[in-house]
């Protein structure tokens, strides 16, 4: 065999070829495939979507703000979204006790504070909406969602507790 067949560079290669090979094999069949965000108990996560069936399903059937005929008749219907979201939020909060794991406490109150921004959001939007006058441009009615997260937005990690914890009804509302 050709002694200058196996350089420095050749050496270099092969290795990373095993360690890849390696770390993919891994990957595949034995690395732990737990989202972190998953809570250790469920109790917590059954239990809400008991609270936030129901009360999702009030909010989807409010109307939607385009068939508003003013921005304050969209105001009271937001108004009453933000009230129900409200109740929901603190029903869900009631729920605290059924936690026992400190790791899922802390994700969980991380979320209510998410949930306290949001719902500090839709009061903002409710007062646009409901002092708006005839001369209010559009843009100034829209509703804003703070930036509490940096590049992106609270709602997101909100739903993304909810999904991976299969609590689907405890996502944000849609009716805005």
């Amino acid at each position: 065999m050709n002694s200058h067949y196996w350089t420095p560079g050749r050496l270099a290669l092969g290795l990373l070829v095993i360690i890849m090979v390696s770390f993919w094999g891994w990957i595949y069949l034995g690395a732990p495939r737990e989202n972190p965000d998953r809570f250790a108990d469920p109790s917590f996560a059954e239990a809400a979507e008991h609270v936030c069936t129901p009360i999702q399903a009030e909010i989807d059937q409010l109307p939607p703000g385009h068939e508003a005929e003013s921005a304050q008749s969209h105001g009271l219907v937001v108004r009453t979204g933000t009230d129900l979201t409200i109740t929901m939020v603190s029903e869900l909060r009631a729920l605290l006790p059924l936690v026992t794991d400190a790791d899922d406490l802390g994700r969980i109150n991380r979320w209510f504070e998410d949930w306290d921004a949001y719902i500090a959001d839709r009061e903002a939007h409710v007062t646009r909406l409901t002092e708006a006058t005839a001369d209010t441009p559009d843009r100034e009615l829209a509703f804003l969602v703070s930036e509490r997260v940096a590049g992106g937005f609270y709602t997101a990690r909100m739903d993304g507790l909810a999904n991976v914890n299969d609590m689907e009804s405890c996502h944000v509302p849609k009716d805005i």
